[in-house]
């Protein structure tokens, strides 16, 4: 099947230096990933072959860095748990803020699983993607 890919953009009210470090700190992953109850990573700066556990209420996964260019492109890819999705983050100066654009690449490995995210209301990623990037807007005000 071919990859469905899912896109949020928005503005965060922060210049891009500081939204990159947040989104790339996993002291702070936690606070603005979804249901996300605690973050493990090496100790050191993140780099390409980095990888972070990620404890979410019900599951538990670990992703890997494979695209990092600070301050604009920050991107992972889940090992453990949900193998088939990347997560991407472009962060591009917008005056005083961030124009972010979040998107999530998936391959449905069958239709059964592609029809499961389709239609599921609680794997509406759009949802979710728009729930990370207003907790991500929260940490910022911080």
């Amino acid at each position: 099947m071919r990859p469905v890919t899912f896109t949020h953009t928005t503005t965060v009210p922060a210049p891009p230096e500081q939204v990159f470090e947040a989104i790339t700190d996993p002291l702070r992953m936690a606070l603005w990933l979804p249901s996300a109850r605690a973050v493990e990573a090496p100790e050191g700066p993140l780099r390409v072959g980095s990888r972070i556990r990620v404890v979410y209420d019900a599951r538990d996964t670990e992703i890997e860095v494979v695209d990092l260019n600070p301050p604009k492109v920050f991107g992972w890819a889940e090992r453990v748990g949900r193998r088939q999705w990347r997560t991407f983050f472009r962060l591009e100066f917008a005056g005083s803020s961030t124009k972010l654009t979040v998107t999530q690449v998936w391959n449905p490995p069958s239709l059964l699983a592609w029809l499961k995210v389709r239609f599921r209301p609680s794997r509406n990623v759009p949802a979710r993607l728009g729930t990370m990037v207003q907790n991500l807007r929260t940490v910022m005000a911080r």
